[in-house]
């Protein structure tokens, strides 16, 4: 029998019935195919039956399994005569996802969750393989908390605990790991123009069971949580929203675009940062969206046209930047008065909304990112003119992927310089002794700012003088 779905007893894959199988097939493809948590949970979701209600308990069994999955491993390994690498794969997912609903979820019938289990595993692996986790998820019903309760800190391996430790120091590791609710809100930018307030109450209105909160980071953020599909929304339909982290939208803010401004948005993606530079570009200005994946970009036209910006305003670009411009930089006369370089990383900043990525990002990840993010940002300096403003930015806390990699772009090219930090919106974040912003989930000199938001980011703006 396959191992790509969790399958029922005939053999054929289906339609999750229930939100804890849902969980375990979420669970089992990201463990071990290395699928992406928030794609096939969205996959199973829309090919499902599930009601709201069941379909918020899988996403929260599914988030909540990936971000303490260590010790959720090292509770019911404890009553197996074997190391749990050693499971069945379908299995240790179902065992994972009900050792998580048992300690940390109080609403959830300790036999419910019992019984379930049992009755998936054996109906896709046997009797036998179903009688091992009666007999183990038993014992960790008998050791559950009198109360339980969903998990506080994302738990990581503990080399990534060192790097956060060296990079951000104590009191902001403990902040990005523990500080903010899980799951994490959706983040909204509001159209500019738009009142936010007032799309924050119609917002209420269409989804009473939602909570919608002003972002404290970014003046256009709106944070929603238990908001359901939002492409259904009004709202959402007719343009005046887009989803677009907290942080995410801050940094577009911190590029400073202009009226008539020539922009690059460097490792565009789906084009979150590219809409809001188009708005701000207006008539006479222009946006190229660069990205080593055109699939990516081929989003952006779609997007421009929901929220009602020429498309005109926008040129997408399929480039390597780490081997080169790609002829934007033609006749070596930089056009760009305002260079933004969005570059991969290893993304630890987004452990909350991903935790899926520490299953695979490993110890030698932040050195070898070094290298590629010093070779793209090299490249995107060539693309901006005299007096033209570039933007570095990685969703990652590491010293290798920022303080490193600007340490030595700028030892090499002397001709731009470091700016100082620039306040943006309602919270003035500064920069630290060693030149580098960082803002995420921790207060800053001026604010208080909302826990759940945003994710860590570094930066740091020069200008090619």
């Amino acid at each position: 029998m396959s191992q790509d779905h969790i399958q029922d007893g005939g053999g054929t894959s289906r339609p999750s019935q229930s939100a804890r199988e849902l969980a375990a097939r979420v669970v089992f493809r990201v463990a071990e195919k290395g699928a992406y948590a928030s794609r096939a949970l969205d996959a199973e979701l829309s090919r499902s039956h599930l009601a709201d209600r069941d379909g918020a308990l899988a996403t929260e069994i599914v988030y909540g399994t990936l971000r303490v999955l260590p010790a959720l491993d090292a509770k019911y390994a404890a009553f197996l005569r074997s190391a749990p690498e050693t499971l069945d794969t379908i299995t240790r997912a179902v065992l994972r996802t009900a050792t998580y609903q048992l300690c940390h979820l109080s609403r959830v019938p300790p036999h419910a969750v019992v019984d379930e289990s049992v009755a998936i595993v054996s109906a896709i692996r046997g009797p036998k393989l179903g009688g091992l986790v009666n007999a183990v998820l038993r014992r960790v019903a008998e050791s559950r908390p009198l109360q339980p309760a969903p998990p506080t800190h994302v738990i990581v391996p503990d080399w990534v605990h060192q790097e956060l430790l060296a990079s951000l120091g104590e009191q902001r590791t403990r902040a990005l790991l523990e500080a903010r609710q899980m799951p994490p809100p959706i983040g909204l930018r509001v159209r500019e123009g738009l009142d936010r307030e007032v799309v924050a109450r119609a917002l209420c209105a269409a989804l009473p069971a939602a909570r919608i909160e002003l972002g404290q980071v970014s003046e256009r953020a709106l944070l929603a949580w238990r908001a359901g599909d939002l492409r259904k929304l009004a709202a959402f339909i007719a343009g005046e929203v887009t989803v677009q982290e907290e942080g995410s939208q801050w940094i577009a803010g911190y590029l400073d675009v202009q009226p008539d401004d020539r922009v690059a948005d460097l490792c565009a993606g789906h084009g979150g940062k590219t809409t809001y530079f188009a708005e701000r570009v207006g008539e006479r200005g222009m946006v190229v969206a660069v990205d080593l994946d055109e699939r990516k970009l081929e989003q952006i036209e779609p997007e421009l046209r929901r929220l009602g910006i020429a498309s005109k305003r926008v040129e997408t670009r399929a480039i390597d930047l780490s081997r080169g411009a790609g002829g934007l930089d033609s006749h070596g006369v930089p056009s760009f008065d305002r260079v933004l370089l969005d570059a991969a990383c290893t993304g630890l900043g987004t452990l909350h909304r991903r935790p899926d990525l520490l299953l695979r990002v490993v110890k030698e990840d932040p050195a070898r990112m070094f290298a590629l993010q010093l070779s793209m940002l090299t490249n995107a300096a060539k693309l901006v003119r005299k007096g033209g403003v570039l933007v570095y930015s990685v969703c990652s806390p590491t010293h290798a992927e920022a303080r490193d990699v600007t340490a030595r772009f700028e030892a090499a090219a002397p001709g731009f310089v470091r700016e100082p930090s620039v306040p943006k919106g309602d919270a003035a974040f500064i920069a630290d002794d060693d030149g580098v912003l960082r803002i995420g989930p921790w207060p800053v000199k001026s604010a208080q700012l909302h826990p759940e938001s945003p994710d860590a980011y570094q930066l740091v703006r020069f200008r090619h003088a």
